[in-house]
Order: structure tokens, then C-alpha cells, then sequence
């Protein structure tokens, strides 16, 4: 199966490619009012590469993941479904840091191999040539320096 990268839409011209910039995300909830920095990828050159690769490995990896939610709103809606009795207990963790600690290769080598199992040789390459295009984006813009 060959690629349509016309689905990607057109490439960005330069002017229109940009870096990731940061904001600050101040989180009231919390003592002390942490701000941690967020960094916005929707103006960067990979970004529309990586909405359209979302769709492709939701078409070539088959996962039954019945623990996932979508947004806020679907957890909150699954949540007033769920049936607790007493013997029950309700844990939340707060994950900091979660996205800065992916194995890049590792990730890689591991979706290559469920791919493989469902999959040919070259969508497999394909789909993993531009996952480690996105992956491997790691700058971004702040106080306009690279």
C-alpha cells in the first residue's frame, strides 16, 4: 500500500512553517501555583504529518484499549456510570512530565513490530519513517530563540 501524501494536505511554505512556541499553564488547583511551560505544536512544520500519521496507525494497529478517554468531558460522563460499592477505592495520580521520558527508539522498535504482525514491509517502514520524523522534533521556540 503506498502513501497518499496528498492527504497531508500541502506542504507549508516558509512562511507559514513555524516553530512550537511555549506558554505558561498555571495550575490553580495545586500549592504554590506551579506554571509549567506547555509547548504548542500546531504551527510546526510536523504537525499536520502527525494528525495524518494518528489516522494511519489507528487504521494498521488493531488495540482493544478499554482504558483510554478521550477528554475531560468522556471521563466525566464514564465516571458517573461507574458502579462502586464499598470495597471499592477511587485513586487518582497526577502525571507530570509524562511525554519527555519516551524511549524514541524503543517506541519505534515496538510499533514496528506490532505493525509487522498485520501489516507489509513497506507500509510498516513508511508509517515508522515518519514517526521518527515526528519523534524526533525536539525544539521549539521561547523569547524568539530556537
Amino acid at each position: 500500500m503506498q502513501l497518499n501524501y496528498r492527504q497531508i494536505k500541502k506542504n507549508p511554505s516558509p512562511k507559514e512553517t513555524f516553530t512550537s512556541s511555549t506558554k505558561a499553564q498555571l495550575k490553580l488547583h495545586k500549592p504554590d501555583i506551579p506554571i509549567p511551560p506547555v509547548i504548542i505544536n500546531m504551527k510546526a512544520p510536523t504537525y499536520k504529518i502527525s494528525k495524518h500519521l494518528l489516522r494511519m496507525l489507528s487504521k494498521h494497529l488493531a488495540f482493544n484499549n478499554l482504558y483510554s478517554v478521550v477528554n475531560s468531558t468522556n471521563l466525566a460522563n464514564e465516571l458517573t456510570k461507574l458502579k462502586m460499592n464499598e470495597n471499592h477505592k477511587f485513586i487518582t495520580y497526577d502525571i507530570k512530565d509524562l511525554y519527555v521520558n519516551i524511549l524514541i527508539q524503543e517506541t519505534l522498535t515496538f510499533t514496528k513490530l506490532m505493525l509487522l504482525k498485520n501489516n507489509d514491509t513497506q507500509t510498516t517502514q513508511q508509517i515508522i519513517t515518519l514517526m521518527r520524523i515526528v519523534l524526533s522534533q525536539n525544539y521549539f521556540t521561547f523569547r524568539n530563540k530556537i
